[in-house]
Formats: structure tokens, C-alpha cells, sequence
């Protein structure tokens, strides 16, 4: 308690992340076991908005999935 809470929703389930704020490079987290990592969404640059709407491709979080590959 008393720490700051990342918050991030997932892009797609909107789950919440419950790691706190300084939890990066590792990915987020949610209670439900989901992890991922996302970044900027490129169709609408983080703004969560498009047209005048909620932006489709991030579900207006502004952020998007990002798929990692192995090395």
C-alpha cells in the first residue's frame, strides 16, 4: 500500500494493470494472470482519439499491443 499503481489497461480485455508504476521493462500485469507489453498506438499517436471518436485500434487508451519476438 501506499505505492503508485501502473494502471495501464489492457488494449483489448481492458483488464488493469496492478504492478506498481515503476514495474518497466517487465511487462504489465493484471490480477487475472494476463501480461503484456504495449506502447504508443500508431493510428491514433497515444491520443486515444481518432475522428472525433474513440480510436478502434487502441480502444482509447492510447496505447497497443506490441507482439515481442524471440531472439
Amino acid at each position: 500500500m501506499g505505492k503508485d499503481l501502473c494502471g495501464r489497461r489492457h488494449a483489448r480485455t481492458q483488464e488493469e494493470c496492478v504492478l506498481p508504476d515503476a514495474h518497466y521493462p517487465n511487462p504489465h500485469y493484471s490480477l487475472d494472470g494476463t501480461t503484456w507489453h504495449d506502447g504508443l498506438c500508431r493510428a491514433c499517436h497515444g491520443d486515444g482519439r481518432r475522428a472525433g471518436a474513440s480510436c478502434a485500434d487502441c480502444g482509447g487508451s492510447g496505447f497497443s499491443l506490441l507482439e515481442l519476438g524471440e531472439d
